[in-house]
């Protein structure tokens, strides 16, 4: 997987309080989830940050979520083919 630190826009749906990615905005694309695969927390300092491992066509990210700031990053990409700019 590439490492990355982009910001990013999702769209979610909060549901008892659970929150599911379903579609997110990298590098002038719409990417739609197709699976949530893995959702782990951690913490930095007074920061709660939430990860999603995701799946999109054959092509895998990991989401990350701060739960204080309320910004969202993709942190990894593992794509045919990945375009960076």
């Amino acid at each position: 997987m590439t490492e990355f630190s982009d910001p990013i826009s999702v769209w979610v749906f909060f549901k008892k309080g659970a929150i599911t990615p379903y579609v997110f905005f990298w590098n002038n694309r719409r990417i739609t989830i197709d699976k949530v695969n893995l959702v782990h927390q951690t913490r930095e300092g007074n920061k709660t940050l939430y990860h999603f491992s995701v799946s999109s066509g054959g092509n895998f990210y990991r989401l990350g979520f701060d739960g204080t700031d309320l910004k969202w990053v993709l942190e990894a990409v593992e794509e045919d083919e990945v375009i960076v700019i």
